[in-house]
Order: structure tokens, then C-alpha cells, then sequence
């Protein structure tokens, strides 16, 4: 069972359009705390650059919907925000819908207003000329239609507007509003292409951005044509936490497929660029597996507070790529800062587990499962301890520790995977082991969760079900949740309580939250985190531009995770991911040039030049706190954290607490871990 085949997470657009992709985070160890609002971060002198030039080639853009709406309202106090953090371009929907309303009537006020305003502010807009409308749909098929929108914005804005994206994400459904077809993009694109140049052949087209990245879906597109009538390569690499060395080599990868694609057809090559990547912050981020966590410790200690061990071992992923304080989070305040009630387990801890260490055992959310604790954590349940397990079929793969990498490895599948269940008395089901089960269901609460969990309404559909086949005499089996539908009814979360020969409990939830390694959701202060590192190995890997999605939230519904995107708020309130851009944008600002990466032990160091001549670096651990030699030559001018708090300046051969938070250095001629 491959994860990323039970991933598929739904993105509720504000255009009314459903977006899927594989997506994923991770958590940041670094607080903020210590944030001062750039007190002393003043830009150092960069050479002379005209300020056409510079925000032209600058690498720095956002997604906005500006054209329509709250963010059209906001204008210019929006775009404002955008050129204070050193953002230079603005990506924004220019539909077909929203200027030909009526069929035949234009109107382009709404428009001129964003094109006006933005170039007062010296701001570069990329459009994205998209979608269809009702008596042309889908617009491929109506070519005659669409031509003559394309011909009247580009003629209209031709002066001022370089860049024109061609549709966005047309490999999913939801855009392209028919089943998705590279030959038939690639129709339109050759068609858009030469109207566009028709009207001025300086002007340039961007191939429109691929949710994902569907290298297949881009060669497909050549073959039937495309090559020849795009300027820009796009992608929309929406992924996990690249918090590993691996997931770093699987970025550079991806990121390299497209340009292969050209290659190996003798096409010119194109820049690459990212036109969407970012990470929401919604309040209720992690929230099924926190409603399992309160049911389970209501229904199994009504009158105690249990000790909570959480399995977490830096070279384990699942556990690893999140901050301590998520998996806290699981549980009630008074648990929060107090180890007499909540502690954290390793694997070399876990594999020796008792009641003297825990009444409950959370393991973080992953189908895997580290097997050499196995018996110990199976003797732990026997014996009254509570197991908790989070995030799809338990016990599923298996997961072990390579000797020469230091980490935890997960595997195809695990050998004593039934073996492993028939010990813990779970009993599993899907479609595929048993007529009758549908593939997805709508989730209920059960009715013997009623009161635990009153008032919540799971989001989020069940697709793995449970029942009490393997139970004996005197067990209990507890839905939490059920997946149900006209015809069907089983527990997708569900507490197996045993009171025979078993003394302890499990508990389980199959349904993949958004706060597992395959979300496109995080924490507020990790999202400032994300945004800094996935620029840098951006720019690392080769991409010429990048637009983080996106720059407004309107916090709106708090369940809808499109609604917490943005980098500020509803009422234009920064989020430390926009102090995190700005910190970004002073440390490497436009013109700067290169983005070498090296990796040590775990600790990447980024490097380039800035247009003032200095030399750049950014430092910072892939898994946690670290900390690791440092052989720094040359003076550093400047030492400031992701958030533009200044730190100690280091020198010479020193030693570093790096984290997952970047450290920047400006000056020194080179920095180099030992």
C-alpha cells in the first residue's frame, strides 16, 4: 500500500475549483519569541541597479487574488505589504469570466485598477489568463471564443505586462473543466501562443502551471506539440517537509524531469519556474486524530489523568519532521510544559517500554511501525498500557534502523504484518479485502462518542474500517468514528479496550488527518520555517522564480484550509511567514546571484552572491536541533535569524546550535561545516 496512493488531499479554492495534489509539511523546532520587527535589520548598500531591472529579474513573486473581491478591495494597502517585504511579482487570475461577463460585453475596469496600482508601485503582475465561461465551456473546444478574450487582454495590457500565463493546473478536472488531456492543452497553448506574439513577439508565454509534478502529463504535452510554443516551464510542486537527504535529492529530481523532457526531444531549454507552493495554517489543523486522543482518554481514564509517552526519535521520519509541541497538542492543556504527565520515548527507550514509563503510548501518525519495539510495546498493551495509533492501516510497513545511514527505513510491506494485528486482536477491512466496502464514505461520530466529542463534525472521508472479529470474552470494542453511507456502516477510528487476558488498550485511527507527513498543512510558526527553506532549495535546484501560494488569508473557516494560506491575515496582519519573505528578501535580494547547496551531516548550507558584491549563506539543520563545527572564513558583517532578529556574530572555527529555522551570514568569504 503505497502512502502516497491514500493521499490525495482536497484544497477548497476560493475560484470555486477543486485542486488536488500530492502534498505534505513538516514542523520547525524554532519559536518566536524573540522576534523584534527587524529593530536592527538594516539592508546593507547594494550596487546601483535600476529599479525596473531589479524587479524584473527578481525571483521573488506571490500568488494573489487582487483581480476580484477582498484582496481587490485591499489595493493598494496589499500591495503595499508585498513591496515592504521585497516581493516583486504578483500572480492573479485574469478570467475569462470575470471580463466578459455577458457574451459579447467586456469589461476590463476591475483590471485596470490592479494593473494601475501595481505599476505605481514598481511591481510586475504575471496574469493568468484561465477557464472558460458558460456558453463557451470548455474553452478548447471553443478555440473562436477564447482567442478573442486573449486577444483583447493582451492587446489591452501589452505595454505593461510581459509574462501571460496559459490556464492554470489543466491536469486536473477541476480546471480544465473536462477530462484532462496534454494534446488538448497542447492545442491551446500552440493557438494562444501565436495570438500573443501576433500581437507582440517580445512578449512572453508561460506554459500553465502543473499541479504536482506530472512529468508525464508535460512530455505528453510535447509529444502533440507544445514545445515549440511556451517560453517559461511551470510547476506546482506542492510536497512533504524536505527534511531529509533523500526528499532533498527527490526535489532536485522532479525539478529536473521537466528540463528532461526538453532535452531528450532536442528542445530549447526553458527557465523553470514555481508558480504555486506553500503551506496552510489552519486552527484546526491535526484535529481528528485530537478528537481520537480526548475520546480515548475519556472513555479509558475518566478519573485520572494518565502519564502520555509520545514516540519520538530523531532518525525515525514520521516522528522527526514534527515539532514536539504538535504532538502535545493531542492532549488537554495541563499537559502542555509538564513531564511529570507527558514525555517523549526514543526507540532505544521504546523497545524497553512498561506501565513505569507511560499509562499511554501515542505514536505519531504513519503506517509504519518500528518493528524491533514491537514485542515490547505488545507486551506494554497486555500488561494495561494504552496504545495509540494514528494515520491509515496500522503496523502496515515496517520500518527499520539502517546501520550505515543512522535512520529509520520503512519498507514495502511488513512480513509479520497479520501476524503483528492477530496479536493485538485488530481486525481491519477496506474495498479491497471484502465485498461491499466502499472505497470512501462520509464521516460520523459514533453514538457511543456522542458526548466525548460533542459538537464535531469530521471533514475528512474513511476509507479503512475496523470491527471486533478478533476480540475475546470480556473485551470491549469502541467506535469513534464511523464511515457511513445509505448502505454501509463500520468504525474507521475505534478503541479496542480489553478486560480478559489483556489488561490495556488501542487505539486507532485510520483516517489520514492533515497533520501526517503528506499534508499541505502546518503550524503558524512552521510555515515561516517552509517558506524560507523551500526558496532557497529552489533557487538551489535551478528555478529562476518562485510565487508562494499565497500572499492573503481570509481566515473565514477555520476548518477550509484555503482560507489560512496566506502569509498575513484577514485584516492584512502579518504572519511570521511574512516577516520569514521579507528576512528572505534581505538576505539574498534580487540580482543576487547563484544558490550553491551543500549538505554535511544532515546541516545544508546554502551560498550566493548579492548584487553589493558580499557573499551570502544560509545554515540550518534538515531534522533538529544540532549542534556542529563551523570553519568560517573571511569577517561576518551581518548574523540574523529566518526572522530577522540579529544573533551573535560567529568567527573563525566555532561551533553552531543550528536548527531548522535558517541562520544567515552576510560577508564571510566561506563557511564550511566540519
Amino acid at each position: 500500500m503505497d502512502a502516497s496512493s491514500l493521499k490525495v488531499m482536497v484544497k477548497y479554492n476560493r475560484r470555486d475549483f477543486i485542486k488536488t495534489s500530492a502534498l505534505g509539511a513538516f514542523a520547525a523546532s524554532s519559536g518566536l519569541s524573540s522576534f523584534d520587527g527587524f529593530a536592527s535589520a538594516e539592508p546593507l548598500a547594494a550596487h546601483p541597479a535600476s529599479a525596473d531591472a531589479t524587479v524584473a529579474n527578481s525571483p521573488y513573486g506571490v500568488c494573489a487574488h487582487v483581480g476580484a473581491g477582498e484582496e481587490w478591495n485591499q489595493i493598494p494597502n496589499n500591495l503595499l505589504l508585498m513591496k515592504e517585504a521585497g516581493i516583486s511579482w504578483i500572480r492573479a487570475d485574469f478570467s475569462w469570466s470575470g471580463v466578459e461577463r455577458s457574451e459579447g460585453k467586456w469589461t476590463f475596469e476591475h483590471l485596470d485598477r490592479v494593473v494601475d496600482e501595481t505599476n505605481k508601485l514598481g511591481l510586475q503582475l504575471l496574469p493568468i489568463l484561465d477557464y472558460d465561461v458558460r456558453w463557451a465551456s470548455p474553452a478548447y473546444k471553443h478555440m473562436d471564443h477564447w482567442l478573442e478574450y486573449v486577444k483583447r487582454s493582451v492587446e489591452r495590457y501589452k505595454d505593461r505586462i510581459q509574462y501571460w500565463e496559459v490556464w492554470n493546473e489543466e491536469n486536473l478536472k477541476g480546471f480544465w473543466q473536462d477530462d484532462p488531456d496534454a494534446a488538448n492543452y497542447a492545442a491551446l497553448l500552440k493557438e494562444t501562443y501565436k495570438t500573443i506574439k501576433a500581437i507582440d513577439p517580445n512578449l512572453r508565454v508561460v506554459y500553465g502551471g502543473l499541479a504536482g509534478v506530472p512529468a508525464d502529463f508535460f512530455a505528453k504535452s510535447l509529444d502533440a506539440g507544445a514545445g515549440e510554443f511556451f517560453d517559461v516551464v511551470n510547476i506546482h510542486p506542492y510536497r512533504g517537509g524536505i527534511v531529509t537527504k533523500e526528499r532533498l535529492e527527490q526535489f532536485a529530481k522532479d525539478v529536473e524531469a521537466f528540463r528532461w523532457e526538453l532535452q531528450k526531444r532536442d528542445l530549447p531549454k526553458k527557465p523553470v519556474w514555481i508558480t504555486e507552493m506553500g503551506w496552510a495554517t489552519p486552527p484546526v489543523f491535526g484535529e481528528s486524530n485530537r478528537r481520537v486522543v480526548s475520546a480515548a482518554l475519556q472513555k479509558l481514564y475518566p478519573d485520572k489523568d494518565p502519564k502520555v509517552a509520545f514516540f519520538y526519535d530523531e532518525r525515525y521520519d514520521p516522528a522527526q519532521s514534527r515539532a514536539k509541541s504538535d504532538f502535545l497538542n493531542y492532549l488537554p492543556p495541563k499537559y502542555l510544559n509538564n513531564d511529570k504527565l507527558a514525555v517523549f520515548l526514543d526507540a532505544d527507550q521504546l523497545v524497553s517500554i512498561s506501565l513505569d514509563d507511560a499509562d499511554m503510548l501515542i505514536m505519531p501518525p504513519s503506517e509504519g511501525f518500528p518493528v524491533a519495539c514491537f514485542d515490547a510495546v505488545a507486551q506494554y498493551v497486555k500488561s494495561g498500557g494504552t496504545l495509540v495509533l494514528l494515520g491509515g492501516v496500522p503496523l502496515y510497513y515496517e520500518t527499520l534502523l539502517n546501520e550505515k545511514t543512522g535512520r529509520f527505513e520503512q519498507g514495502k510491506n511488513n512480513p509479520r504484518f497479520g501476524q503483528n494485528l492477530d496479536e493485538l486482536r485488530i481486525s481491519w477491512f477496506a474495498w479491497w479485502t471484502r465485498d461491499g466496502v466502499p472505497e470512501a464514505t462520509p464521516t460520523v461520530v459514533s453514538s457511543q462518542c456522542l458526548k466525548e466529542l460533542a459538537g464535531f463534525n469530521p471533514v475528512l472521508q474513511s476509507q479503512r474500517f475496523f470491527d471486533d472479529a478478533k476480540l475475546k470474552e470480556g473485551d470491549a470494542f469502541i467506535p469513534i468514528y464511523i464511515g457511513k453511507n445509505e448502505e454501509f456502516s463500520a468504525a474507521s477510528a475505534c478503541i479496542y479496550d480489553f478486560s480478559s487476558d489483556y489488561k490495556g488498550a488501542v487505539v486507532i485511527n485510520s483516517i489520514q488527518d492533515d497533520d501526517g507527513n503528506g499534508s499541505n498543512r502546518c503550524t503558524v510558526p512552521n510555515q515561516a520555517v517552509f517558506l524560507v527553506q523551500s526558496y532557497l532549495l529552489a533557487f538551489a535546484n535551478g528555478v529562476e522564480r518562485y510565487f508562494w501560494y499565497e500572499f492573503h488569508a481570509p481566515e473565514r473557516d477555520e476548518r477550509d484550509p484555503e482560507h489560512h494560506f496566506g502569509i498575513v491575515g484577514q485584516k492584512l496582519d502579518p504572519k511570521p511567514g511574512y516577516y520569514a519573505y521579507k528576512t528572505l528578501t534581505r538576505a539574498r535580494p534580487a540580482l543576487s546571484e547563484g544558490a550553491n547547496l551543500s549538505v554535511t551531516e544532515d546541516c545544508c548550507v546554502v551560498s550566493w552572491k548579492r548584487p553589493d558584491g558580499r557573499n551570502g549563506w544560509a545554515l540550518w539543520s534538515l531534522r533538529y536541533e544540532k549542534e556542529v563545527g563551523v570553519k568560517i572564513s573571511g569577517k561576518v558583517l551581518q548574523a540574523f535569524d529566518y526572522l530577522g532578529n540579529d544573533v551573535d556574530k560567529p568567527s573563525g572555527n566555532c561551533r553552531l546550535a543550528l536548527k531548522q529555522g535558517v541562520l544567515y551570514l552576510i560577508g564571510p568569504e566561506n563557511v564550511v561545516l566540519e
